[in-house]
């Protein structure tokens, strides 16, 4: 049996899948004063935006996918699951929180905040130490994609509390960096020999 399971692997791919067909669905749908590359991916499901469903259901669906990727990622280490899960939760959360027509939701920039922070950190808390461990779950490559992550994250927020023209394309930089790599990690495990993976899983901490 794989310490992943097949379903941890069609949530990982579906996550990627959700935020890109928001991405691509929801801006058709805006009136020509919604740019990509100026305005928030949280205002495609505020209260003033056309079909507000469509991002709604790809926040949700890309929630519930991060929490069952973080459930099934049984070679990772548990702290690093854990936040995963959480940001899975709160990142989807954070649509029922929805920015209003004037102004923001108070609610709704924390949620979402704390979301992209433990989206970004996750790795750095899911590495393995063990020379059996996957490269993706090893500390270099976990850390390197912490360090990308936040430095992204950085970007977004510099651009954002400087109210910059480039807030929009800053934030689907990030959202697609903590898209992916889930799913990086999760094929990479998958791609053990099953006695090895089994042995990492075997080896967590009780």
């Amino acid at each position: 049996m794989r310490a992943v399971p097949g379903w941890a692997v069609v949530s990982a791919i579906l996550a990627p899948i959700f935020l890109l067909g928001g991405l691509v669905l929801s801006p058709a749908r805006q009136s020509a004063s919604y740019s990509s590359t100026r305005d928030t991916i949280s205002a495609l499901a505020g209260l003033g935006a056309t079909d507000r469903w469509i991002m709604v259901v790809a926040f949700t669906g890309m929630g519930i996918c991060f929490t069952l990727t973080g459930i099934g990622l049984r070679p990772a280490y548990p702290a690093g699951r854990f936040a995963l899960i959480f940001g899975g939760i709160v990142s989807m959360t954070a649509v029922f929180f929805p920015q209003p027509i004037q102004g923001a939701s108070l609610v709704h920039g924390l949620m979402a905040g704390a979301g992209f922070i433990a989206l970004a950190v996750w790795p750095a808390f899911a590495f393995r130490t063990e020379p059996t461990a996957p490269w993706s779950l090893r500390p270099t490559a976990s850390i390197l994609a912490t360090t990308i992550m936040i430095g992204l994250m950085f970007w977004f927020a510099t651009e954002l509390f400087n109210r910059g023209d480039q807030i929009g394309i800053t934030e689907r930089f990030l959202a697609a960096a903590e898209a992916i790599w889930p799913l990086v990690v999760v094929l990479n495990a998958r791609a053990l020999k099953p006695a090895l993976a089994q042995q990492l899983v075997s080896d967590e901490p009780s």
